[in-house]
């Protein structure tokens, strides 16, 4: 019988160089998919690759999570495959499988706990692979229960409600300032591109920013970020002299400052929002009082995230409650599974003799309704049996079963 399983590596179990080797661009993803499909060795797969996990899930009857792994890191062409090896979780159970599958979609995982990112980046991966056709029965299933999972969090807890990951914070931040909906219209410059200026340039989409642009000391990084959101470089050494471009700026770039006073008093006067996120800061606190500019540092900024993450952390018992609940249902609906098979096949076999039997009285001219009629004539009678096994539990359930699929030889 097939199970779905699962192997992860995470920022719970690796250091970034590791998760960086393992991370997989869209083309390379693509590839990986169809070579574990080409060789036969599981019935489905989805591949989720972030910054923070690199995770196969997939279906299979036989191939076990250490040959999906090597396959993984032999496709990476990873020279030094013992050392990755123990810093993957497997997980080989169907019910425990799906179980982390949730606390991974929800945000129980992440690194900013309740992570809005996540979800969306599983939705991708889930598409991906059906795009590809690597998916199957359980994937499908377990991927469409997460999703409901997902909504259920969403509507009956607090769990969702604000950001606590500094980045998306910040963003919100600037709808203080200007409507959401105006923010397409908006130029942004994030200055430097570490995990925080990462953070921020790939929520900025979705707050509705178009035109991102991003400098750093290394351009080589700003540059490779870039690629993935869409927006531009500028060098670190030129971005003051655009400055006066932009209505809305985010510093992330340790090392002090990096706008002088005269540069801000000197743009043409126009409304805009700097954000200081950098420890120490890297723009002039006296930059609040240019005409025009509001200011807005670390520490307001970390109010509202420390308030939010209290708010979940109060949230996580009501979550796990709505956790263990979809996944009892998954439970029982592997359990129909045997049943659900063996009434299909059972089916099948019934409509294959009718059909047969019908169109030798015939002689092979069966009005087109007949097959229509079959189907619905088997239905009624296999509706009562049906009832029995679904209703029937633990070893009676598996000695009916066993005993149609002998009776009438099923597979």
């Amino acid at each position: 019988m097939n199970t779905l399983q699962a192997i992860s590596l995470s920022h719970q179990t690796a250091a970034v160089q590791y998760r960086e080797a393992l991370q997989f661009t869209s083309l390379e993803a693509t590839a990986f998919l169809q070579t574990l499909q080409e060789k036969a060795l599981v019935a489905g797969m989805v591949l989720v690759t972030t910054c923070n996990r690199t995770e196969v899930y997939f279906e299979s009857e036989s191939t076990s999570t250490q040959q999906v792994l090597e396959e993984l890191l032999a496709f990476k062409g990873i020279d030094n495959p013992a050392d990755y090896q123990h810093l993957f979780q497997h997980f080989t159970q169907s019910q425990e499988t799906f179980q982390y599958l949730l606390e991974v979609g929800i945000g129980l995982r992440s690194q900013v706990l309740g992570d809005r990112q996540i979800i969306g980046q599983l939705k991708e991966s889930y598409q991906q692979a059906n795009d590809l056709k690597t998916t199957s029965p359980l994937l499908h299933h377990a991927f469409q229960s997460l999703f409901k999972t997902h909504k259920r969090v969403h509507n009956e807890t607090a769990f969702r409600a604000g950001a606590s990951s500094v980045g998306y914070a910040a963003l919100e931040r600037v709808t203080d300032f200007f409507p959401r909906l105006s923010l397409s219209q908006k130029n942004l410059l994030i200055i430097g591109t570490g995990q925080l200026g990462t953070d921020v340039a790939k929520y900025a989409a979705s707050f509705g920013f178009t035109h991102i642009t991003l400098t750093n000391r290394s351009q080589d990084k700003a540059e490779a970020l870039a690629a993935t959101v869409n927006g531009q470089v500028l060098p670190f050494e030129a971005f003051e002299a655009e400055l006066a471009r932009f209505e809305v700026i985010i510093s992330c770039v340790s090392g002090g400052k990096v706008v002088s006073l005269p540069t801000l008093q000197h743009l043409p006067q126009k409304k805009r929002v700097l954000l200081d996120l950098a420890v120490p800061l890297s723009l002039p606190a006296e930059a609040e009082l240019v005409p025009g500019i509001s200011l807005v540092n670390m520490d307001d900024i970390t109010s509202r995230t420390q308030a939010v993450q209290k708010m979940r952390e109060i949230s996580i018992a009501d979550v796990q409650r709505i956790i263990q609940e979809d996944v009892q249902e998954f439970a029982a609906w592997l359990q129909d599974l045997p049943v659900a098979h063996t009434l299909q096949e059972l089916k099948r076999l019934l409509a294959q003799v009718v059909e047969t039997e019908v169109q030798n009285r015939t002689n092979g001219s069966a009005p087109a309704s007949s097959a229509a009629t079959v189907s619905t004539s088997l239905n009624q009678l296999l509706r009562r049996p049906a009832g029995i096994l679904k209703n029937t539990q633990g070893p009676d359930r598996q000695v009916l079963l066993a005993s149609l699929q002998t009776l009438f030889h099923l597979a």
